[in-house]
């Protein structure tokens, strides 16, 4: 499948042959050729080593092996770099109204730790002539542990098994409190600042470790890769894990591409499966999507690919006071910022377990296999979901219920399908809300259901989980079923088999705004819910909100003395107490997190709360999503103000074309219909 807002980013792998100390025809450098499985800088005469190839490469010369290398292990116990040196992340603080909220200072040299290997310019390694590949495992232990490879450059990877990377926060012994006191657990196999390209590649059984004090630093990302923008094919990346307060991304954090021309990441055809994360503040059992960072808006798109049986829970041995403050989301793939999107991909059995907390809406803290960040301080862009099954993934709460929990989008901002999907439960209750100011066109902003799109399966009814499920033969899972080997892919059943077209199609979107004249009074809440009223049949629904709603407002400001609590306030001062007094203050970048806002996000959160209460026959779980708002306005001023215009529009936003080969590369039909999900059934 192709959306019309991008493409697959295709990787051109240029051939390589020849032998070191030549130019290939085309004036590049030749391959560097391994010939020793030694682990050695300066190896015996007419003996080449991965690390002395490493040290001798140009910026972008491959490095090949020789063929009596083909499935061999090159056992790594030096480390290169006690503090290695790449870019990352560095948070700040600021006091606002709202309360003192982080924000990103920029990007600096930081100390990442220990690496067995490290390079600082473009490194190619392939073993594509090799059949049985070639692996990279760190052996020296936990004392002192290593990631495997760290690289600031491009890094490319072709048919490389990588396995036992370690890499800690451990503190550094510093007299300047201005310095860095915590080397960076970050990526336990990888760690690359710039574009991480693997193809065909296995990592597996690597781990990142954080500290459990209040800091963003010591926190433990990338179980197996952390880099700056991910390009990874034909990959599996299973049987990873990281532990800390702040934990994200068991097997994969992608930064996204901070001040990086690149717009788009991509995970294709691979197997992410039996991963674990373990913390306090928890994200991304198998996937974490960082979105290019705080700021900006950049894309994460997943295709073709398995994410399964990771797992998202707390931390050994945390509190009772401490789990009562954390968060566990998103068992197979958590976006904090800029794009999502999911195609043809079968994500299903990751679990989340923790503590949950429910708000005064009912809504938990807990959230299953695929999460968007929550929160008025933070919004996500978009989230596609085209030809997937997202089923059978659960919640668990500790001492408490267990329940599906399928994609939950957070403080998402458009939700879209390209249709086909199978989807078991979809949670939008924690959406922003639409904004009809002219501009905007967003009242409409969970675009579902689509064409050949189901929700409320279950996976069982569209994956063959009994003799339908392969899995590896070496890598043991340490997430859901640890101990058990890692599932590489499952076979569609049931109403996944024959739905998608080989033909391009277009999916159709509703766009909705309304302006308001100079002089006209801005009553677009009370018309919503009268209209709301009207046309499902819900007597005394308007009122009865209203009265409920104003209640909460005026709560606000119950004993300021006593508690601190101030009323909600318009950007003059005035309190907001009433329906005619909330409204979309703006401004436009950052409305989300100002104060003056936050009755208007509350009124919108508390209708579609009392929408799924009334269990409305017909409404489906998006609630007010593209057929409602056609069906309640239409373009043109309302009859109930004249100074209130609006402009309806549906018509082709997205055009989609199915992708023509599943996970395993194998064709998916020509001119017929082809199945959902990763996997054609066989």
């Amino acid at each position: 499948m192709r959306f019309k807002t991008g493409t697959l980013v295709v990787l051109l792998l240029i051939g390589l042959a020849g032998c070191g100390g030549s130019n290939s025809p085309d004036g590049r450098p030749a391959p560097i050729i391994v010939n020793s499985l030694l682990d050695a800088t300066s190896p015996p005469a007419g003996q080449v080593t991965l690390r002395s190839a490493l040290a001798a490469a140009e910026s972008g010369q491959p490095i090949e092996f020789d063929a009596s290398l083909n499935g061999g292990t090159i056992a790594l116990s030096v480390v290169a770099d006690e503090h290695t040196l790449l870019k990352g992340e560095v948070m700040g603080i600021r006091d606002e109204p709202s309360g003192p909220v982080s924000y990103l200072v920029g990007y600096f040299d930081r100390d990442y730790g220990r690496s067995a290997l490290v390079a600082r310019k473009d490194v190619v390694i392939d073993a594509s002539k090799l059949p049985a590949g070639i692996t990279l495992a760190w052996t020296g232990g936990t004392q002192p542990a290593a990631r495997v490879l760290a690289v600031e450059g491009n890094l490319t990877l072709v048919n490389v098994a990588i396995t036992g990377g370690r890499s800690f926060a451990e503190q550094i012994a510093t007299s300047n409190p201005d310095d860095q006191p915590w080397t960076l657990a970050r990526g336990g196999a990888l760690a690359v600042w710039g574009v991480a390209r693997l193809v065909d590649c296995s990592l597996y059984d690597n781990h990142v470790q954080g500290d459990f004090d209040s800091s963003r630093d010591r926190g433990a990302f990338g179980g197996a890769v952390y880099a700056d923008i991910v390009d990874m094919e034909g990959c599996t990346v299973s049987g990873n894990s990281a532990l800390g307060a702040g934990a994200a991304g068991g097997a994969v954090y992608s930064v996204g591409g901070a001040g990086h021309a690149r717009t788009v990441s991509t995970i294709d055809g691979s197997t992410i499966t039996g991963n674990r994360i373990r913390g306090l503040f928890t994200y991304g059992g198998g996937v974490f999507s960082d979105g290019g960072s705080i700021g900006n808006r950049k894309t994460l798109r997943v295709s073709n690919s398995t994410i399964a049986r990771n797992l998202v829970e707390p931390a050994p041995g945390l509190p009772p006071f401490l789990l009562a403050m954390g968060y566990w989301r998103g068992g197979g793939v958590y976006m904090s910022n800029g794009y999502l999107e999911i195609e043809a991909c079968t994500i299903v059995e990751n679990e989340v377990r923790g503590v949950a907390r429910t708000d005064s809406l009912g809504r938990r803290n807990l959230a299953g296999g695929i999460a968007a960040t929550v929160g008025n301080a933070h919004a996500t862009e978009h989230m596609i979901l085209g030809h997937s099954i997202v089923a059978g993934n659960t919640v668990e709460e500790i001492g408490g219920n267990r329940y599906a929990h399928d994609v939950y989008t957070g403080s998402l901002f458009y939700f879209r399908s390209a249709g086909y999907n199978r989807l078991g439960v979809l949670d939008f209750s924690q959406m922003l809300v639409p904004v009809g100011e002219s501009g905007w066109a967003s009242l409409s902003r969970k675009h579902y259901p689509k064409a050949g799109d189901q929700d409320g399966v279950d996976a069982a009814a569209v994956l063959d989980l009994t003799g339908g499920i392969v899995q590896s033969t070496s890598i043991l899972s340490v997430g859901v079923g640890a101990g058990e080997f890692a599932v590489l892919h499952y076979a569609p059943r049931g109403s996944a088999l024959g739905q998608v077209p080989a033909s391009r199609y277009e999916i159709a979107e509703t766009l909705a705004e309304y302006s308001i004249a100079s002089s006209a009074t801005d009553d677009f809440l009370e018309i919503v819910l009268a209209r709301v009223e009207n046309h499902y049949a819900l007597p005394g629904f308007a009122a009865e909100f209203t009265t409920d709603f104003e209640a909460f407002l005026q709560g606000a400001d119950s004993d300021p003395a006593a508690d601190g609590v101030q009323p909600y306030r318009t950007p003059s001062g005035a309190p907001i107490l009433t329906l005619a007094a909330t409204q979309f203050f703006g401004p436009g970048e950052t409305w989300p997190k100002e104060l003056e806002n936050h009755p208007y996000i509350e009124f919108w959160h508390r209708l579609d709360t009392a929408l799924a209460a009334a269990a409305i026959p017909g409404m489906g779980a998006e609630l007010l999503g593209d057929e409602a708002w056609q069906m309640l306005f239409t373009s043109g001023v309302l009859a109930e103000n004249p100074g209130i215009r609006m402009t309806v529009s549906t018509g082709p936003r997205l055009t989609v074309q199915r992708l023509s080969v599943d996970q395993l590369g194998t064709a998916r039909p020509t001119g017929a219909l082809g199945d959902i999900g990763a996997i054609e059934a066989p």
